[in-house]
């Protein structure tokens, strides 16, 4: 009896076991090699690769001017938030297995969609080594899930991303938009910061027509006497305005204002509302006609 009895709770112990096992065991996404297609598209404003996992969704690679490469996973049905999952690359099936993954990713769920901008460039070297994109996912459920790229084809699509990359603007226009370029006291000479924003907006202004004016407002801090803050802000304007035309920008393009101490944006009692106060503002205003079909156009590239 006692035996029967310590048989019969080991078989328990053992079937739940095999179901636990069970359970747990992810349930494996990958498009067979023969259907493995790489996507490549991009301009100036951001570059995209990606990759269709049949039956569970989309893995990509993005730029977009002044950011780091975003790794993303688009899930079809799966839909999950306030959670994490890992992403790794690992040596193809064909290649010498090593005991670690060549490198790994934490991806953060907003429903559908699950990104990471954090040690991607890795993702984007593992397409020109040949190896495998894989994203580990444990749902709430305990359903588990290795959503797995196929590594066939790769190279092409990197490289192509890799020369767009390199011809994407500086920065994009939810920067250039509104800028405040800061100056030293008394001074209206620019520095290699000033440089760089203005460089940016002159290749922005290249890449989209929609742009129609630039406003240039000049400023001062209440430091000193009231007449000379005037003219310094004139100089400080003056001085954008200048190096915008000596890069190329039309002066018909730009409209230029001047207002001394009369529109602080911080108290002159501190010297770090003085800073803020001594400065340029810098707008880039779109045509009305334009800047809906130009937010259409660039809203994918705009938001990922």
């Amino acid at each position: 009896m006692k035996l029967s009895v310590y048989i019969l709770i080991c078989l328990i112990f053992i079937c739940t076991n095999v179901t636990n096992s069970a359970l747990a065991a992810p349930v494996n996404y990958q498009t067979p090699f023969e259907k493995a297609h790489w996507q490549f598209s991009g301009d100036q404003f951001g570059c995209e690769i990606t990759h269709r996992v049949e039956s569970f969704g989309t893995l990509s690679l993005n730029a977009k001017p002044g950011e780091a490469l975003n790794f993303a996973l688009q899930a079809d049905w799966l839909n999950l938030n306030n959670a994490q999952s890992q992403a790794l690359v690992v040596p193809a099936s064909w290649q010498a297995q090593a005991h670690q993954p060549i490198a790994t990713t934490s991806l953060n769920w907003f429903g559908s969609q699950a990104i990471s901008q954090k040690n991607t460039a890795a993702f984007l070297e593992a397409l020109e080594q040949g190896y495998t994109w894989q994203v580990n996912i444990q749902a709430a459920d305990t359903s588990g899930y290795q959503i797995s790229s196929s590594p066939v084809s790769t190279r092409l699509v990197a490289n192509q991303f890799r020369l767009c990359r390199q011809q994407l603007l500086p920065k994009p226009f939810t920067y250039l938009r509104r800028i405040e370029l800061l100056f030293a006291p008394s001074s209206s000479l620019l520095n290699n910061s000033h440089e760089q924003d203005l460089y940016a907006v002159y290749r922005y202004l290249q890449a989209d027509s929609s742009i129609v004016e630039i406003l240039v407002d000049g400023h001062a801090d209440a430091s000193g006497d009231h007449l000379a803050n005037l003219v310094l802000s004139k100089e400080r304007a003056d001085e954008v305005v200048s190096r915008l035309i000596e890069l190329g920008v039309s002066a018909k393009m730009i409209q230029t204002r001047h207002h001394g101490t009369r529109a602080p944006v911080a108290s002159n009692n501190n010297t770090e509302g003085r800073e803020l106060n001594r400065r340029v503002t810098l707008r880039l205003v779109k045509s009305a006609a334009n800047s809906v079909t130009t937010s259409a156009l660039r809203a994918k590239n705009e938001s990922f």
